[in-house]
Parts: C-alpha cells; sequence; structure tokens
C-alpha cells in the first residue's frame, strides 16, 4: 500500500468535556488522564511539521474549553496551515465567543448536534434550542463579517437515532452550509488493512493534548503510541519504526488489539472525518 506524504494533523486541545454524552468514551471508557495542551508545546508540533496543510483542532473532549485556543489558530495560520477545522458542542457560544470565532482564521467550524430535540436531550443532556439559537447567532455574525466561514452539523448516528436522519438533514440544509452524518465508532471483525496508517487520504497523525502521537483518533486510550512531540519531531514519527512496525502488521493481517474489531474506515457508511472535500467547498 502506498505511503502517503504527512499534510494533515489531528490536534486535541483537550480531552475534557463539560459534557457526558452518552456514546462518548469521555464519558466512560477512558482512562487516560484529563489535560490541556501546553501552548509551547502546540507551537512545536506546528514547526515540526512543515508540509502540514489541514489542521483539525478537536479530537476528544471540547476545543472551546482551552484558554489559548484562538493562539492555536493563530499560529497555525501564520505558520501557513491553509485550512484550520473545529468540531464543537456549541455550548460555550457567548457573544464574545462568537466574536473571537469571527476574527479567527478557523476555516470550518461545525456542531455535533444528534437527532431530533428529544434526542439530543437524552444523548447529551442539554437542551437543543439553546445550541440552535447559538448557531443562529454565529451565522448572523459571520454571514456580516466574515461570510467565507463555512459552519456545518454533524450526527453521530446509532442503532436507535437512525429514524432521525432524514428530517435531521433536511432541518439543518436550510440553516448550515453542510451536513454530515457519521456512524459511532463500528466494532466488527476487520477483514483487511485499515489504510489510516499508509495515509487514507493523506498523511494524517493524531497529537494528544499531553504530546503523545498515534496513527489514529479511534485509539481513544492511545495504546498505539508512536512518540511523543515534546521529545520528537512529529514530521519524522510518520515514517519511524513503530508506525513501519503497525504498518507491517496490517500487511500481514496480524492486527493489534485496538484494530482488530473496528472497520471504521472500510464502511460504506463512514464519512471523512477530516473532510478535505467540504474545506475545498469552503475557500
Amino acid at each position: 500500500m502506498r505511503i502517503k506524504p504527512l499534510t494533515s494533523l489531528i490536534i486535541e486541545p483537550t480531552n475534557t468535556c463539560n459534557l457526558r454524552c452518552t456514546f462518548c468514551f469521555v464519558t466512560e471508557g477512558m482512562t487516560r488522564d484529563e489535560g490541556f495542551m501546553d501552548l509551547k508545546l502546540f507551537k512545536k508540533v506546528i514547526d515540526d511539521t512543515p508540509d502540514l496543510e489541514h489542521l483539525c483542532m478537536h479530537n476528544w473532549g471540547e476545543p472551546l474549553l482551552h484558554k489559548e485556543i484562538f493562539e492555536m489558530f493563530d499560529y497555525a495560520h501564520q505558520a501557513g496551515v491553509k485550512h484550520i477545522v473545529m468540531n464543537t458542542n456549541g455550548t460555550l457560544l457567548t457573544d464574545k465567543m462568537i466574536n473571537k470565532i469571527i476574527e479567527s482564521p478557523l476555516n470550518i467550524i461545525r456542531f455535533s448536534i444528534d437527532g431530533s430535540a428529544d434526542t439530543f436531550k437524552r444523548i447529551r443532556g442539554v437542551e437543543l434550542q439553546k445550541i440552535k439559537e447559538n448557531i443562529l447567532r454565529l451565522k448572523k455574525a459571520k454571514e456580516t463579517k466574515r461570510p467565507e466561514l463555512s459552519m456545518g452539523v454533524v450526527f453521530t448516528v446509532e442503532e436507535d437515532t437512525q429514524a432521525d436522519v432524514e428530517e435531521y438533514i433536511e432541518h439543518w440544509e436550510t440553516i448550515v452550509d453542510h451536513v454530515r452524518t457519521q456512524p459511532k465508532l463500528i466494532q466488527s471483525p476487520r477483514s483487511e488493512p485499515c489504510p489510516e496508517p499508509f495515509g487514507k487520504d493523506y498523511g494524517k497523525l493524531v497529537v494528544l493534548w499531553d504530546g503523545t502521537v498515534i496513527p489514529c483518533c479511534v485509539d481513544y486510550n492511545a495504546t498505539l503510541k508512536l512518540g511523543n512531540a515534546n521529545n520528537d519531531r512529529v514530521s519524522a514519527l510518520w515514517n519511524n519504526s513503530e508506525i513501519k512496525a503497525l504498518r507491517n502488521q496490517h500487511e500481514k493481517g496480524d492486527y493489534p488489539k485496538v484494530c482488530v474489531n473496528c472497520n471504521e474506515c472500510e464502511t460504506s457508511t463512514t464519512e471523512k472525518r477530516f473532510f478535505f472535500d467540504e474545506i475545498q467547498e469552503a475557500i
């Protein structure tokens, strides 16, 4: 399998969240420590990845809880990163926060909205109407001050929420620029190598808040450590001995425990989580 150049990063500003969504591993399953990435470390990660084009500023946790998130956006933009994307639960959109978003170099902001109002309340524990009001306030501000900012919603679909999908798409397409549906992490026996360690659409690594570098966001407890950005040059980890061993395991069908029952990238219902085509439409 051809190895693509490393041009993308998922950076986790924090794995702390102000919600406890029923399907999320932050709520149940994540055993690693919670914390916030140091700004100095973030700058090192950006500096260590000279070919970086696409930056996804969320992983597990709510990125807007990080007090220096906008300094991070600015630094990445000044370093030449072309596309900066962030997912948020939308609960923290005060007027002050909206102004900061509008003034930032963020290209795409996406809100996690799961189904109908009743479904949303059951899953996330907050009222959907309040989040929708926040989204509409941001939309009004961006239409007059920064129309190029692309806004979207993403629906993590579970078996008991599939019935909401059609109505969800019809409703949100009238409000935001793009609508995405994606399945909850898919657990079933793996039948073929995962393309992520080789570069599914482009080379991509995940940098957790403490600097730990892993090959895939599905590894929420960081069992497949490639190195640590505090001590290692991130771009070098794309071709180090650890990831070469992982690629070899996948080519042989000898999958690590975290990979053996994951079909996140093989299922036809999974859409790209980084959404490069969507980024292209937004610029």
